[in-house]
């Protein structure tokens, strides 16, 4: 059942008939309800479908960064353009069944704040991982107060460990201490930056994989 908001000319949410009724950061919409296809997926849909299936419920996992870090994007959410990026840049296969993200090429956060470079990474001591990287000179674009965001994916244990406040830029360097359940495994290590006001944020770099002590 449909709902009008604003009276008998406002937009409405819901189903009504054959159409559906929706908003999106303040513009009402409607749409027709899709209808099913009797025919067959091509290879090619199939594909498309798998790494859909594959890359949605992967990006979950870091869903929070991607709300608020996953910026230059127009008229889609910031899930939806970070699926749209992905889709074409992060996955490998020649088959539905033989798909796997490909690591270094994933992007989480995509923004205009400036990176750092000769990032490094090690573990120096049990569930201990050390990033470190240097900076250019500091401006609004690469400001020393910018936030460290880490993020370590165990392909073992499929799961993520986000530090979204790990540091700040001038430290140059920042540690953290990985779930018990990661020890042993090859993990794959990134890092961004967000500035301390919350408005722009860099895009995410890989430092490689790693064995967990």
């Amino acid at each position: 059942m449909g709902i009008i908001k604003k009276g008998i000319m406002g937009g409405f949410s819901g189903k009504v008939g054959p159409v559906v009724g929706a908003s999106w950061r303040g513009i009402d919409y409607i749409r027709a309800m899709p209808r099913k296809s009797e025919k067959p997926s091509s290879s090619k849909q199939l594909m498309q479908q798998g790494k859909m299936k594959l890359l949605r419920g992967f990006l979950l996992g870091v869903a929070e960064i991607i709300e608020d870090c996953f910026q230059n994007f127009e008229q889609k959410t910031p899930m939806n353009a970070a699926l749209s990026y992905n889709l074409y840049h992060t996955t490998e296969g020649a088959t539905p069944e033989e798909m796997v993200i490909s690591f270094p090429n994933l992007i989480y956060s995509k923004g205009d704040l400036l990176a750092c470079w000769s990032l490094k990474v090690v573990c120096t001591a049990s569930l201990t991982i050390d990033f470190s990287w240097e900076n250019s000179a500091f401006n609004p674009m690469c400001a020393g107060t910018d936030r460290a965001i880490v993020v370590v994916y165990d392909p073992v244990s499929k799961q993520f460990f986000r530090a979204v406040d790990a540091g700040v830029r001038q430290e140059s360097s920042v540690k953290v201490i990985v779930p018990e359940d990661f020890k042993g495994h090859a993990v794959h290590c990134y890092i961004s930056f967000y500035s301390e006001e919350k408005s722009i944020a860099s895009t995410n770099q890989y430092l490689g994989s790693l064995d967990v002590l």
